[in-house]
């Protein structure tokens, strides 16, 4: 009996081992899913480290597209785009845009219309528990069919040292084209414009409206959380000027969230009047710990200040 409860204690043991292993090797893995997105706090642009509630298989299909190229030496390095930041800051990029005004649209024709121009803008990177290539989650679109892309400053302005390579930029097709050249970058306004290498291929542009109004109903799209092309209505509500930056903002009813940033507002045309950009968050007795939550601003870049840095319409 004594051998036998042993040899029973010994395979017990064992089994608990092999347990043990294989659990250590899903936390692993599960550790290396973890996501960075771009936000921004109240004040300043920050970068949050999150997981990913949809690791989707069209996500993990682009990543694997970005390890592709990196491999075959098909991309530009981030180093180099970071000098090219700062070389065309503020500077215009020369894109001729399209003012062009389609008819009123419905809102499942505008999902569609917004889908085929919106991106997905990803910094590829190693992180320090394997060895595989992650992407994180912004968002831009199109204003030229050439490939040339609008999203966020701080979206390409990454501060926490990371082993990025390069950036990339995905449509709802699960195309992925790498960030050639940087066009134009204003930290001041939050605005970045990229070109692609679409090998030729051209993309469906977004035309900008003249001008931002108050109270027009837009739309925006996103990737918030991971939640891909995520659709979004609601108003313009306000148009003012930013407290000690003297910079122009619009506040909008329509939600979004992280991994949405560099997203496009547009309106029933489906002309661009806004870029999406941080979230501000308003609590009671304007305190966080002793106030509560009452209003969260979703502060957006209006068209005019793109009109800054693009030339003018096209005939």
């Amino acid at each position: 009996m004594k051998n036998r409860r042993n040899y029973s204690s010994s395979k017990m043991n064992k089994m608990y081992g092999k347990y043990f292993i294989v659990t250590a090797l899903a936390i692993i893995l599960l550790s290396c899913n973890s996501g960075r997105i771009y936000t921004a706090n109240s004040e300043e642009k920050i970068e949050k480290v999150s997981m990913p509630k949809h690791n989707s298989k069209f996500f993990k299909d682009i990543t694997a597209k970005a390890q592709e190229l990196i491999s075959a030496n098909k991309y530009t390095p981030f180093d180099t785009l970071q000098s090219q930041k700062i070389e065309r800051s503020e500077e215009n990029s020369e894109v001729f845009i399209s003012s062009y005004k389609p008819d009123i649209m419905t809102g499942n024709e505008i999902y569609n219309y917004l889908q085929a121009s919106t991106m997905i803008i990803g910094a590829s990177y190693l992180c320090d528990r394997c060895p595989n290539i992650h992407l994180n989650c912004a968002t831009g679109f199109v204003i030229h069919e050439d490939g040339v892309v609008v999203t966020n400053y701080h979206v390409i302005d990454v501060k926490e040292k990371m082993d990025i390579s390069s950036i990339f930029a995905s449509d709802h097709k699960g195309n992925l084209y790498p960030v050639s050249k940087i066009l134009s970058a204003s930290k001041a306004n939050d605005v970045a414009i990229l070109q692609l290498d679409t090998n030729g291929e051209k993309l469906k542009e977004l035309p900008l409206a003249p001008v931002e109004l108050v109270g027009e109903t837009i739309y925006t799209m996103g990737h918030p959380f991971y939640n891909h092309y995520f659709m979004t209505k609601g108003i313009v509500g306000r148009k003012y000027i930013k407290e000690h930056t003297n910079v122009s903002k619009i506040a909008i009813t329509a939600d979004f969230g992280q991994g949405s940033s560099g997203g496009p507002v547009v309106n029933e045309n489906g002309q661009l009047v806004g870029i999406v950009s941080s979230t501000l968050a308003n609590y009671s007795n304007r305190s966080k710990d002793d106030g509560d939550l009452q209003l969260l601003i979703k502060e957006v870049i209006p068209v005019s200040v793109l009109h800054q840095y693009v030339k003018k319409s096209k005939e």
